[in-house]
């Protein structure tokens, strides 16, 4: 994965929106991925994968695996992911909010959102907040 973007937006469209679809498309057309192609996916490792099983009996990489993988793995998009399910996956985020499930610093986020003009945050939004944060690894 590539660690040089200028924006958050572009690590978004570059690594988060595609392992998204990647696992959208898996999960629908009922693929059979394994430890590795999920691991590669969300970027994790496959060891991680392999305990996240075993500890929880996961025979087969269905959507409920996928699920429960995606609740335990350490992985940055899993973490986005677990704090995401936490706030209760809302239409409208606060600017606290967005900021935890993003891992931001929240003065941040609101200095952004202030100089947008933006109150909270929505789809529609957060592309243009993410263009305006930096991306910190």
């Amino acid at each position: 994965m590539q660690e040089n973007y200028q924006s958050y937006l572009e690590y978004y469209v570059s690594y988060i929106r595609p392992a998204i679809n990647e696992l959208d498309v898996a999960i629908k057309c009922k693929s059979r991925l394994g430890n590795k192609e999920l691991a590669s996916i969300l970027d994790s490792t496959e060891k991680e994968i392999e305990n996240i099983r075993s500890t929880h009996d996961l025979k087969t990489l269905n959507q409920s695996a996928i699920v429960k993988i995606m609740q335990e793995s350490n992985s940055k998009l899993c973490k986005i992911f677990q704090r995401e399910l936490e706030m209760g996956s809302p239409f409208t985020y606060s600017l606290e909010e967005f900021a935890y499930i993003y891992d931001f610093d929240t003065n941040l986020v609101c200095n952004v959102c202030n100089k947008l003009n933006i109150r909270e945050v929505t789809w529609q939004n957060m592309p243009s907040i993410f263009a305006a944060l930096p991306y910190n690894p």
